[in-house]
């Protein structure tokens, strides 16, 4: 700025000497026009001629000096302009150049930060599925060693075995609840409403494609809040009479008197008929069948029989024992005596049936009530004419 201010001082002190030299030339002289004393005139107007002559010279001189200096003077005029827009140039260029680095520099940082956010989702998708199995196997020992204790437990203290039991699928449920909340709220981070959004699409797609085990797990469900039976109880279903040993989500086992598993679906276990023999009690109701002739005498068997339960170590004695006495025809009459005891714990209910039908039979033949071919085939003598009768 400062240089382009001294030129234009430079070139506007330039045209007022020109000017000034104009003015001199047209007004007759630049020495005020006067006519030199003791002189005569012709002389001084040869002179005057040529002092003119030698000024127009002078002057044409200085005019050419002048437009010179004029030119360079505008040439250094113009040359800031030109500097400026040279500047403005490269300064152009220098910005373009600068914004394609900038460009490329944000590209590259871009990719790399995309592939650093990559790595570090996969790294900690890693990280989280490891303890999710970390989790997992945790929640598998915990099952096992509360399954250990509770059945140890129950085992130590028979008048509450029952009790303890049905403490083992309540255990199992909770922890593995326990364990799918912890692992998706936590590991994954899932908040609560997209949780409930996922439980609700997946409980959708996997209620077309497992239907059945749905409803299994829904049975089960509705036995361990429902409670019809429990660990440990004696039931009866489709025909299948055993004790149960574990409820799960998905089925029930039960152990037959021929010490067999029997698992049956939950589903199945809801919508059939289910019978409990002892409904959550220790002591079960043990019915023993005896059968006699006929011709024997009714109260004598009563006593046998009502002495044989009662004598049994696995009776339980704070409930009634009862005899009941039935008239049977199976082709000859025969007497049905029936025993009706209640056995100390569920797992003597064999025993009991067993020890009460050895000593009623003992006691029966000691008194006579049974011979040695007590069992046999009974043959009736049917009259010679009903037989023809029949046969016509």
């Amino acid at each position: 700025m400062f240089r382009y201010a001294a030129s234009m001082a430079t070139y506007f002190r330039k045209h007022v000497t020109l000017a000034a030299l104009f003015v001199c030339l047209f007004s007759g002289g630049c020495g005020g026009g006067a006519t030199p004393r003791g002189g005569a005139p012709g002389e001084a107007a040869d002179s005057v001629g040529a002092v003119d002559s030698v000024a127009v010279d002078s002057v044409a001189v200085d005019s050419v000096a002048v437009v010179d200096s004029l030119q360079a003077d505008s040439a250094a005029v113009r040359s800031p302009e030109a500097d400026l827009a040279a500047a403005v140039a490269a300064l152009a260029r220098a910005i373009e150049a600068h914004t394609a680095s900038t460009q490329e520099d944000t590209t590259a940082t871009t990719s790399g930060a995309v592939l650093g956010e990559a790595r570090g989702a996969a790294r900690d998708y890693s990280v989280r599925i490891f303890w999710a199995l970390v989790l997992l196997g945790l929640s598998y020992g915990i099952v096992v060693t509360l399954t250990w204790i509770l059945d140890r437990v129950a085992e130590a203290s028979p008048k509450r075995r029952l009790f303890f039991k049905r403490l083992v699928p309540i255990a199992r449920l909770v922890v593995w609840v326990l364990f799918i909340y912890i692992a998706l709220r936590h590991v994954f981070d899932i908040s609560a409403q997209n949780l409930f959004a996922a439980a609700a699409a997946i409980g959708v797609a996997v209620g077309f494609a497992a239907q059945d085990l749905l409803k299994n797990i829904f049975g089960g469900l509705v036995i361990i809040s429902d409670r019809p039976f429990q660990v440990g109880d004696k039931i009866s279903v489709g025909g299948t009479y055993g004790e149960v040993t574990s409820i799960g989500l998905r089925s029930t086992r039960l152990v037959t008197p021929d010490d067999n598993l029997v698992t049956v679906p939950n589903a199945q276990l809801v919508d059939m008929q289910v019978a409990n023999a002892n409904a959550g009690a220790l002591d079960l109701q043990v019915v023993t069948h005896l059968y006699l002739p006929g011709f024997i005498d009714e109260e004598k068997a009563k006593r046998i029989a009502y002495e044989a339960a009662a004598s049994s170590k696995y009776v339980y004695r704070k409930k009634p024992i009862v005899v009941i006495v039935l008239d049977e025809f199976q082709e000859t009459f025969i007497t049905h005596i029936k025993v009706k005891a209640y056995v100390l714990d569920t797992r003597y209910e064999m025993l009991l049936m067993s020890e009460i039908t050895e000593r009623a039979r003992r006691a029966f033949r000691e008194a006579g009530l049974i011979t040695p071919g007590h069992g046999a085939r009974a043959w009736v003598p049917v009259h010679a004419a009903q037989r023809r009768a029949d046969n016509d």
